[in-house]
């Protein structure tokens, strides 16, 4: 790298430092921010995009530091572990011109494992097993709220079952989570580096998402295996099957999702219209699976015929 270079890429460094520094202090005084925080490794994914992963951990370490002097320690290590590994990984997938599913599902794996790392750290710092700590503390209130629930008409056993449901798929919702943020933050740097031509190749967008060619079979084998899990002894396959269910059906919705907004710009609908329909489409749960179903579609015959242009 020149000098020119070398010094362009300090400035966009110290830049992005101050930016995210001031951001997250923020969080501290409007608590509506913190919605925000999915996003904040997209600054960090356009750092490493456009210069390398070495000033993208020296920007993550100042801004860590930062953080924890201006907020505290415990803040600083919850910001670094949940946003580093996200945007170092996606960062260096896409430097290397990975292909969107490559770089999400790359995303999703290193972000999965770094949220159950900081499970285990608080729980190994505090001497108390979150997860458990969760669901004690719901049923306390179930068992204090009995009463209310009753003249709501919501029985107690029916929300003890669903409590149980909710525990049972905390694996898969950790997954999901982990999914839809990369899912956002890769598209959102897509659009920003398409848009402002900050680096030599096109990203991908939205409307142009696609799954692996040989998801629709691996994920039945995949399935097809939990189903014969029934037959491990202390295994608890009804979970592992519900698990994986969910996951899957989120894989599906984002491509069949992908796919509603490919056609609706196919339609020439405004841009402003489309916005809104994916938004409330995404709201509008019980038509997940029927988005899902499309995914699924989309995955087997590819009806925008995006194979055939690769």
């Amino acid at each position: 790298m020149t000098e020119f270079g070398h010094k362009k890429a300090l400035t966009e460094s110290a830049l992005i430092v101050a930016m995210v520094t001031f951001f997250i202090i923020g969080t501290l005084y409007i608590p509506m921010l913190y919605m925000a925080l999915i996003i904040l490794p997209v600054p960090f994914i356009l750092l490493s995009t456009r210069h390398g992963t070495r000033y993208t951990v020296i920007s993550l370490i100042v801004t860590s530091f930062l953080i924890g002097f201006l907020a505290g320690p415990i803040y600083s290590i919850f910001i670094f572990m949940l946003s580093s590994p996200l945007a170092l990984s996606m960062g260096y997938s896409i430097k290397k011109r990975n292909k969107p599913y490559e770089v999400i599902g790359f995303g999703t794996g290193i972000s999965t494992l770094s949220i159950f790392a900081l499970i285990q750290l608080i729980s190994l710092i505090s001497g108390i097993n979150i997860i458990n700590e969760i669901a004690h503390m719901v049923q306390e209130v179930v068992k204090h709220q009995g009463d209310m629930l009753t003249n709501l008409d919501i029985g107690v056993i029916e929300l003890k079952q669903a409590i149980n449901y909710f525990m049972m798929i905390v694996p898969a919702m950790v997954i999901i989570q982990s999914m839809v943020g990369a899912f956002i933050n890769y598209y959102l740097t897509s659009v920003i580096i398409n848009r402002f031509q900050l680096a030599d190749y096109y990203l991908g967008e939205f409307s142009e998402f696609r799954l692996p060619r040989n998801i629709v079979l691996g994920s039945f084998i995949i399935f097809i295996l939990s189903v014969f899990t029934s037959y491990i002894e202390g295994l608890k396959h009804s979970a592992l099957i519900l698990n994986i269910t969910s996951i899957f059906l989120v894989v599906f919705f984002l491509q069949g999702i992908s796919l509603v907004a490919y056609l609706l710009k196919k339609s020439k609908v405004p841009r402003f219209i489309r916005v809104s329909s994916i938004i409330l489409l995404i709201l509008i749960s019980p038509l997940m699976t029927i988005i899902a179903m499309l995914g699924v579609t989309d995955s087997i015959i590819d009806i925008r015929r995006i194979r055939n242009k690769e």
